[in-house]
């Protein structure tokens, strides 16, 4: 007793300075939930939404599980909304976490369960490893061992699949499995079984300077020696993990370290130092208001004094046994109002969540019917635009063919007054050559026909022409006088010529000028029309008009 007599200053010490720590560490921790539900109401990017909901789930777990679990659920009602199937699992196996804490093991099943089947649809080995770990934690809880072992296991195989990468970052996992493993078998009474993966456990958690479970395996070890008796080597176990736990201000795991240490002295018989063991690990297990660790510290401080003869003070111990235990079973039923409540704020949530669905549902049933309805409207107005093109291209098509069919016939015509006019003039010719046979009495009247034939002829053929011309290009002098004003009737004449594809042969037969007067002509109405000097063919632009 008197080796341990230092820890007593240590422990006091301890206790002081995590109480001021654990008051500041909370209020730190409220100051982070508000600065991150802050980023929450603002972010509108889904990632972001889920990394920030990911990280309020693990904060609030420490102060207020009913805050983490809804926090989860939101988590996963939106990777479910935003289909974002990396995200789902972490939610699911962060929801077992909480349930688990709660005491709600039914439901932290079913969240883990689900976890597995979608960590597995990813293929994410570390999500397995964790997701099988803590299922077989619920069945350990249950006390299903032989099932808690098999998804122990499980979780190993996995953990074999991960990367080098993973297995160097995640080998803590490694040691935990093989722990849990151990802590099944001593369950089942299987030490040598229990003592080989704690071995194992312990191997791996001093490769890595896992401290907090190297303690735990050195409590477990000491349980384990107790029972063989072999009290030197358990003492040695328990000895290490209290020291590791003071070093580490690991007071949940040092008040535990010492009602084992109490267990300890009682097998032995140093009913003095077991009850001062006791008494340390009530103390702690007081000032961190930890309900379990005080009842069996009661209980033991009850046999010690029983062992004893101290009936009066077993007698007290045993009805701050029941005393506590009272506490226990209150704190569960509170645990399961609070259950009840977080259930009813989950269906709230899946509830608001289902509204939005279909909410989102009819915005998109709604949009895609509008969406549809323009899309018709467009083909149908494509349809009724291509018809109407068709019908104007028709009828472009129809003039068009109307026009070149009046041209031709206007040509034809031309074409036939020339003739009539070539006729007539040769008429002419013949008469002038028997003038001069004729007596003079009869070459006045003979002259006189000739030029009547001469002058008819013409003035037929000009207003022939005028008359076709214009049914079929109505408004082509008027563009052309419109453009050039100063152009001369005869050149307007020259123009329709032109118009009609005529040749300058046979402009010069209808006109009766010599082939070189016409191209003359022709050389003065390019002037005219400003084309003198560029590559603009005369004909070419008079289409135009």
């Amino acid at each position: 007793m008197k080796k341990l007599l230092p820890y007593s200053i240590n422990v006091w010490l301890y206790l002081c300075i995590y109480v001021l720590s654990q008051h500041n560490v909370l209020a730190n921790d409220i100051v982070k939930e508000d600065s991150l539900t802050f980023k929450l109401e603002k972010s509108q990017n889904a990632d972001e939404r889920l990394a920030i909901l990911l990280e309020l789930v693990k904060l609030t777990r420490k102060y207020d599980l009913k805050k983490s679990l809804l926090f989860g659920t939101q988590g996963e009602q939106t990777a479910i909304n935003k289909e974002k199937e990396e995200w789902l699992p972490e939610f699911q196996l962060e929801n077992g976490s909480s349930n688990y804490f709660l005491g709600n093991y039914d439901e932290a099943l079913e969240n883990y369960l689900n976890a597995i089947e979608n960590y597995a649809e990813i293929e994410n080995n570390v999500g397995l490893v964790r997701s099988y770990n803590n299922t077989g934690m619920i069945y350990d809880r249950i006390e299903n061992y032989p099932k808690s072992i098999n998804y122990y296991r499980q979780a190993l195989h996995y953990f074999d699949l991960c990367t080098q990468k993973d297995k160097a970052q995640y080998r803590r996992y490694q040691s935990q499995i093989y722990n849990n493993i151990a802590s099944a078998n001593l369950s089942l009474g299987n030490r040598k079984e229990a003592k080989l993966y704690y071995e194992k456990a312990l191997e791996v958690a001093k490769e890595i300077g896992f401290r907090h479970i190297i303690s735990s395996i050195y409590n477990n070890l000491g349980k384990i020696e107790i029972i063989e008796q072999d009290y030197p080597t358990a003492y040695r176990y328990l000895n290490k993990a209290i020291k590791i736990r003071q070093e580490d201000n690991e007071l949940e795991g040092l008040a535990k370290s010492y009602y084992f240490l109490s267990n300890y002295y009682s097998n032995i018989n140093e009913l003095d130092s077991a009850e001062w063991a006791a008494r340390k690990a009530l103390n702690i297990a007081k000032e961190i208001n930890i309900l379990e660790p005080q009842k069996v510290a009661h209980m033991f401080l009850y046999e010690i004094y029983e062992s004893k003869g101290l009936l009066k003070e077993a007698l007290e111990e045993h009805k701050r046994y029941k005393l506590v235990s009272d506490s226990l079973i209150n704190e569960q039923k509170v645990n399961q109002l609070s259950q009840l409540q977080i259930s009813y704020e989950v269906e709230k949530i899946e509830e608001a969540n289902k509204l939005e669905k279909s909410r989102i549902r009819s915005f998109y049933t709604l949009l895609v019917t509008i969406l549809s309805a323009i899309l018709l409207i467009a083909v149908l107005l494509m349809i009724i635009f291509k018809m109407q093109k068709r019908k104007v291209e028709l009828e472009n098509t129809k003039l068009e063919m109307e026009v070149e069919t009046k041209n031709r016939e206007l040509t034809t015509n031309v074409m036939y007054l020339v003739q009539k006019n070539e006729l007539l003039n040769n008429v002419a010719k013949k008469l002038i050559s028997l003038k001069d046979n004729l007596k003079d009495a009869n070459k006045k009247p003979l002259q006189q026909i000739i030029y009547n034939l001469q002058s008819q002829s013409d003035n037929e053929v000009w207003q022939e022409f005028q008359l076709r011309f214009n049914q079929v290009h109505n408004d082509f002098y008027e563009q052309i006088r419109a453009k050039h004003p100063e152009i001369t009737p005869s050149e307007e004449r020259l123009c329709a010529l032109l118009r009609l594809n005529m040749t300058s042969k046979e402009i010069a037969a209808i006109t009766h000028q010599t082939l070189r007067g016409v191209e003359v002509a022709r050389g003065r109405l390019r002037k005219r029309l400003d084309l003198t000097g560029t590559d603009i063919n005369l004909i070419t632009y008079l289409e135009g008009f």
